[in-house]
């Protein structure tokens, strides 16, 4: 069976230029190609894909066929082999171990730590607001989510420079998505000093993660925290808990994974509520009624349900974890396809979120896309912002609770008007960032 096959521009139909903005370019294609379709002259055979039913067969139904692609590989030098990168045994036994710290007796425990770190943010932003001055959000978002990854894992919040780890955690996602696009170009940063700065940088993260596992084991003191689930977690097979380089690795996934993703959802939500005021006023009336002056519980999560539906329409139409890749071990078949061994499945979560076969005026902002009923008729696998199969992101929950907490206590407090003089652009890395930033007037309420 043929199936379309995007031959790139060019005489030499050479389709590099499908990479500059892999999110919205394969996107762009679907309407001439289809939801499954071919790219010819990248470096492997390269398989588009938003079609729900060959996406079920590769991450659920065949998915022991299929490992995390090349850009995985890449990712490992900075983040090691913890869940992300990780595969097969290895992966089934940490997984297996880091589970319960993310059960939901476990969570409700570190959410007292996250309402006060949101309560104090949203003070000091108050407190720091200029008149006719935006304020540049997505680096507002990082600093708070950077905290609360902090404390919840560290259980604390003074390890370093944020703004400077942040610039890092950037630094090192260019480099790593750099070697994934341009893999003939990799040679050359060993020569022209980009690979000593990526060595330097990673250090940064590496000195603070092992200094805090040690002093906690020398310590033996018992804390509340992630790091603390995660030294107390043993094989059931063995026995034996985590080494520091096993704890290293997930210590860095969780908290470069974890905060960036809540802090870029957050930023492009905020966007989107900048230019709809009247969504932003439901938000504000339910969070009024919910919790009003009083810090929020626990238990207030269940009953801000149509922040929670904002959150998800905001990671419809902006997927933090914009794509997922994998790459066949043996040849398979495809819908009929004949795909030989390496080829690369990519599936593009940001243009399955936005194809018009599963959504309704796909580009518009509509939270009532997830009331319950609508939730219940729609297809599965047409909406994915965590992943899916078994290797979905182990720490969803944790990230609905902090986005749905903050987004009630910021639209509270506070008015969100675009500035726009600034561009807007995504720039899709190992997460969907916005390229310029996103500058919001903020007012009081």
């Amino acid at each position: 069976m043929e199936i379309p096959t995007y031959h790139g521009k060019g005489w030499f139909g050479f389709a590099s230029e499908i990479i500059e903005n892999i999110a919205e370019n394969t996107q762009a294609l679907e309407e001439e190609y289809g939801d499954f379709y071919r790219v010819k002259g990248l470096a492997k055979p390269f398989y588009a894909i938003f079609r729900p039913s060959i996406i079920k067969y590769v991450l659920q139904t065949n998915a022991k066929n299929y490992k995390k692609s090349i850009a995985y590989d890449q990712l490992k030098i900075a983040l090691g082999n913890g869940l992300v990168t990780s595969e097969g045994d290895f992966w089934r036994k940490q997984r297996r171990m880091a589970q319960p710290a993310f059960y939901k007796e476990r969570l409700v425990a570190l959410f007292d730590m996250m309402a006060a770190i949101s309560t104090d943010y949203v003070q000091d932003l108050e407190a720091k607001l200029e008149t006719n001055k935006s304020l540049e959000i997505s680096q507002e978002m990082m600093t708070v989510t950077a905290d609360i990854a902090l404390q919840t894992l560290f259980s604390a919040n003074d390890y370093g420079n944020q703004e400077e780890m942040y610039r890092i955690m950037v630094s090192v996602q260019e480099y790593v998505i750099k070697r994934v696009n341009q893999p003939f170009k990799i040679p050359l940063q060993y020569i022209n000093g980009n690979h000593r700065q990526f060595l330097r940088e990673k250090a940064v993260f590496d000195d603070l993660i092992y200094r805090v596992i040690q002093e906690r084991r020398s310590s033996k003191e018992q804390r509340n925290d992630l790091l603390a689930m995660l030294l107390d977690a043993t094989d059931v097979d063995t026995g034996e808990g985590m080494s520091d380089e096993q704890l290293r690795d997930e210590a860095i996934t969780i908290f470069s994974a974890g905060h960036e993703t809540s802090a870029n959802a957050l930023s492009w939500t905020l966007y989107l509520l900048s230019q709809q005021p009247e969504i932003a006023a439901k938000i504000r009336a339910e969070a009024n009624e919910v919790f009003g002056d009083k810090v929020p519980s626990f238990q207030d999560l269940h009953r801000l349900n149509y922040t929670k539906q904002v959150v998800e329409e905001g990671m419809r139409l902006y997927p933090p974890a914009h794509a997922l890749g994998r790459e066949n071990l043996s040849d398979d078949v495809l819908d009929g396809v004949p795909v030989a061994k390496g080829s690369v499945a990519f599936i593009n979560i940001y243009a399955l979120h936005r194809s018009p076969k599963y959504w309704e005026e796909p580009e518009r902002f509509n939270p009532d896309r997830f009331a319950p009923e609508q939730v219940k008729a729609r297809p599965k696998l047409t909406y994915m912002p965590f992943g899916a199969g078994a290797r979905m992101c182990i720490g969803n929950h944790f990230a609905m609770m902090e986005m749905q907490l903050l987004l009630a206590m910021l639209v509270q407090k506070f008015n969100f008007r675009l500035d726009e003089s600034h561009p807007i652009e995504t720039q899709p890395l190992i997460t969907l960032k916005p390229k310029h930033g996103i500058k919001l007037f903020v007012n009081a309420i």
